[in-house]
């Protein structure tokens, strides 16, 4: 269950939003980037990024912020620096989506100009991931194991007629 987000030209495939949000590490210790560096690159689908992480032995264990969001279900994701960016950053999504996990009763996403952070399933160098900062809509490298902040899931979806 969640929240449409995005939508193609044609209509027929989209990604939604979970409908909760959690706070994690990307990573939990410094050794682990050392197996990871240039595998989660993809900065539009975070779906590849999850399925070079879903390689590394004990993953789920190293790597609490997909494990979270793959734990959703089949399908499920941290989203790619891209995604995350058209999902907090874009005013009109931010609101749509804001307005419908409000009324289903879901957790709102942070809003901008609060000091928050989202983490993105991307890379940014051997150190560090993206992530999105609400309090001045930036995105940013950020130490993959020091910082426990928010994470949300994403899940990509296709109609067949």
């Amino acid at each position: 269950e969640g929240v449409v987000f995005w939508v193609d030209e044609t209509g027929k495939h989209g990604k939604i939003v979970s409908m909760d949000q959690t706070k994690l590490q990307w990573c939990t210790d410094d050794e682990h980037n050392k197996e990871l560096t240039g595998i989660a690159t993809d900065s539009s689908n975070g779906l590849n990024n999850l399925r070079s992480i879903m390689k590394i032995a004990g993953w789920k264990d190293k790597y609490p912020a997909f494990a979270w969001c793959a734990d959703h279900g089949d399908g499920w994701y941290l989203p790619a620096i891209e995604e995350l960016k058209e999902l907090l950053l874009n005013d009109e999504v931010h609101a749509k989506v804001n307005g419908t996990l409000d009324q289903k009763r879901g957790s709102v996403m942070c809003s901008k100009g609060v000091y928050k952070w989202y983490w993105s399933s991307t890379e940014y160098d051997e150190w560090c991931a993206w992530r999105v900062g609400m309090y001045n809509g930036n995105a940013a490298g950020s130490r993959r194991y020091h910082y426990i902040i928010y994470v949300r899931a994403v899940s990509a979806f296709h109609f067949i007629y």
